[in-house]
């Protein structure tokens, strides 16, 4: 499958909102646009309309070719068994990327330092921990190339399909189109020359009487 998308991939990028993770979303985002892919869809982000939000979560994930799940600490949690604390991720990111695995779509997923994801998106895919800086990022570019180049592959493979569906039904309804044509063509001449077979009849009656 080829790594290089055929046309322009859109991204849906599931991420926080609040100001505090900003700079980390957009560290994120600016590796995403490296790979020729452009955030899209996220709901108070990049989109915006008055409908419920999770209506428009689905719409927008719906059209986008890949997920991109930015991961960062909103919860402190505690586990009642063994007591270690813990920083889980908005209820918000584990609704999107369910949509978005109900969807097929491929999950791209980035994980700020010191933050749980949870058991769902590690089962899903291989995540990517960052802590923010150019230097992490360098050092962990060959995972990261990978999972777009998997992801753009996906995509294409996955609009070739689509297209070869597309013109398989353009091309059945063509020849539906002849056939009809052709069935129509035959009747009328039929038709035709049963009238002059019924005109000629008629003729050769006249001239007996």
């Amino acid at each position: 499958m080829d790594s290089q998308p055929l046309q322009p991939v859109r991204a849906f990028v599931s991420c926080s909102l609040r100001t505090e993770d900003e700079m980390y979303v957009s560290h994120i985002e600016s590796i995403v646009r490296s790979f020729g892919i452009e955030p899209f869809g996220t709901v108070g982000r990049f989109s915006a309309a008055p409908v419920n939000p999770t209506i428009l979560m689905r719409e927008n994930i719906d059209l986008a070719d890949v997920v991109v799940v930015v991961a960062t600490p909103r919860y402190s949690q505690v586990d009642v068994r063994t007591k270690i604390q813990n920083y889980g991720v908005s209820e918000m990111i584990h609704v999107e990327s369910g949509m978005a695995y109900a969807k097929n779509k491929p999950i791209i997923v980035f994980v700020r330092t010191g933050t749980n994801v949870g058991n769902f998106l590690p089962n899903v895919t291989q995540y990517v921990e960052l802590d923010g800086s150019i230097e992490m990022a360098k050092r962990k570019w060959n995972l990261i190339k990978s999972l777009f180049q998997y992801a753009i592959s996906v995509v294409n493979y996955n609009r070739r399909i689509v297209d070869e569906r597309n013109s398989q039904m353009n091309r059945d309804s063509f020849a539906k189109l002849l056939l009809g044509g052709a069935i129509g063509a035959a009747t009328v001449a039929v038709l035709f020359n049963g009238e002059n077979e019924t005109d000629d009849k008629k003729k050769r009656t006249k001239k007996r009487k």
